[in-house]
């Protein structure tokens, strides 16, 4: 494994390397990682949300071999990178924040001393988390994340049916779990579908879009034409919702 300071070349710092490199100008790469790896072939990819490229390589690729792929792909990791710092990070919830997003929208986030037990309550305008006076921040904050978990609970409890008959599909089961690097998941075998807990911060039409999304794996396991071909047949708008879904990076 070799990071970017350790890949002097690619800076075009050190003058020995650049014969190897090809005789073109070495382009600046920074946040580069590169990896050595048991594989036939060479793979690019950007990662979220820091824009960190990572290379992984043949063993026995050499540095100019690499170099060359780096070079050919420069225009391509300077696309990416300025699309990725259009996009929104979700963060998660903090009891402390002065507001919190559901569904696409930002609600102000009002902490209140109640008698009462600790609840949260939600009136279209404002969320207001109510207090016990022994309640810890750790509480609430448990207290606020297993709310946002029951909203989005009940969403997919009435948009779930919907897309079931839409799609001619029945899932067996459909849970919710925190996923770092995906929106939903689908073990086609089982016909159990996962979503991710952060589709509760996003418009209702991107836990939409992820719901029936999982449910065409049960027709088609790959990302094939007629798995897209179904999508669209199913859900005509899909590619906006699927554009207003990549505006949005989970959190880390």
């Amino acid at each position: 494994m070799f990071r970017s300071d350790t890949w002097n070349f690619l800076f075009g710092s050190k003058e020995k390397h650049l014969s190897d490199a090809g005789a073109f100008s070495i382009p600046v790469i920074e946040n580069l990682l590169v990896e050595r790896k048991a594989i036939k072939h060479l793979y690019l990819r950007i990662e979220q949300p820091d824009g960190r490229v990572r290379v992984s390589a043949p063993r026995r690729m050499s540095d100019a071999e690499i170099a060359r792929f780096l070079h050919s792909k420069q225009q391509w990791i300077a696309r990416k990178r300025a699309q990725l710092q259009q996009k929104s990070q979700l963060s998660d919830p903090e009891i402390s924040a002065t507001e919190l997003l559901l569904w696409g929208q930002r609600y102000p986030l009002i902490l209140q001393p109640s008698s009462g037990r600790a609840r949260v309550l939600f009136d279209q305008e404002k969320i207001i988390v109510l207090t016990e006076a022994e309640s810890s921040p750790e509480q609430l904050q448990k207290l606020l994340n297993s709310w946002l978990r029951q909203q989005l609970q009940q969403r997919l409890e009435e948009r779930v049916p919907y897309w079931e008959a839409v799609s001619g599909t029945r899932a067996n089961e459909v849970r919710i779990k925190r996923m770092k690097t995906r929106w939903g998941t689908c073990n086609v075998r089982a016909a159990r579908i996962w979503v991710n807990a952060e589709l509760v911060k996003l418009p209702p039409a991107c836990l939409d879009y992820i719901i029936l999304h999982e449910l065409v794996h049960l027709l088609e396991r790959l990302h094939n034409r007629r798995f897209h071909a179904l999508m669209e047949e199913f859900m005509p708008d899909c590619h906006r919702t699927d554009t207003l879904l990549n505006r949005y990076l989970l959190p880390r």
